[in-house]
């Protein structure tokens, strides 16, 4: 069994449509980190039959030297995988569609450990609170078992829970008509912006914890830097395990910035700490409640 199992997510920005030079860098970036588990957004398909994502994950796969399964996200086109170390085993796969914007895919790995870890990854709707809320409902009820220990990886195009960790953004640096892409709405336009928080307040109440929150890793966003969005934190981990947390990084470098509007994140778990219950804390506890 591994001392640790690190997990890595990425929205890749519509690769597929991106060059062929950039695609590459990427590549070399994921056989440079070599995570675990792999959990990636955009693969550009609008093919009806998806042979061009099945051709993308495994071109991704191959260069990682993974096993892995495509997602697909059929409104967007922008679909997503999960890969995983050869040498584990997928119990089982499943994607799932529903009313979501983008989609879930769900994969139990047995990882060597006491118990198989579940990965999920998604991405929720870019442009509208309230699809972005029912999203995370259709989310937390497909994975409502706190039994399993889960990891789930998303683009979830939101604010953290908690405001003391995610910052309220300065709304000034975006046009006015997108506020409201971000905000709780209001009946009144002069009611002063406020980030819409509740699909990851909801996460949280369904017992899960954002990785980076829990850890109180210094804050750093994810998104931004190409100059074309807020400076915020668009995606997270969150997991069911939160004991199991060993370290978060944000991958922010040079050749990051170029390559995608999104950093990669990664999470280190103790395998060990995997179980439903560690030096008597049930796990799903709120250790870090907002």
């Amino acid at each position: 069994m591994s001392a640790t199992i690190s997990v890595l997510s990425y929205n890749l920005k519509d690769y597929g449509k991106s060059a062929v030079a950039t695609r590459r860098q990427q590549h070399e970036l994921l056989r440079f980190e070599r995570p675990d588990v792999l959990c990636l957004h955009e693969i550009w398909d609008d093919g009806d039959d998806l042979s061009t994502l099945d051709r993308h994950v495994a071109a991704i796969a191959e260069a990682a030297g993974m096993a892995g399964m495509a997602v697909p996200a059929r409104r967007s086109h922008c679909h997503m995988a999960i890969l995983w170390r050869p040498d584990f085993t997928a119990l089982s796969q499943r994607s799932h569609r529903l009313p979501l914007w983008h989609g879930l895919g769900v994969v139990q790995l047995d990882v060597g450990a006491a118990v198989p870890l579940r990965v999920a990854v998604t991405h929720l709707a870019p442009w509208d609170p309230e699809h972005r809320l029912a999203d995370a409902r259709t989310i937390t009820g497909l994975l409502d078992d706190p039994g399993q220990a889960t990891v789930i990886a998303g683009d979830w195009n939101t604010f953290g829970a908690d405001p003391t960790y995610d910052p309220e953004p300065d709304w000034s640096a975006l046009p006015a008509r997108k506020v409201w892409r971000h905000v709780r709405w209001s009946d009144d336009p002069d009611t002063p912006p406020r980030a819409d928080r509740r699909p990851t307040e909801l996460l949280h109440r369904c017992g899960l914890h954002d990785a980076a929150a829990h850890l109180r890793a210094p804050w750093q966003p994810t998104g931004g830097h190409m100059g074309t969005d807020l400076s915020r934190r668009l995606d997270a981990i969150w997991t069911t395990r939160p004991q199991a947390l060993g370290g978060y990084r944000v991958i922010d470098t040079p050749v990051t910035r170029l390559l995608s509007d999104h950093l990669p994140i990664r999470i280190d778990l103790d395998p060990a700490m995997l179980g439903p219950t560690f030096a008597g804390v049930p796990a799903g506890s709120a250790q870090d409640t907002p």
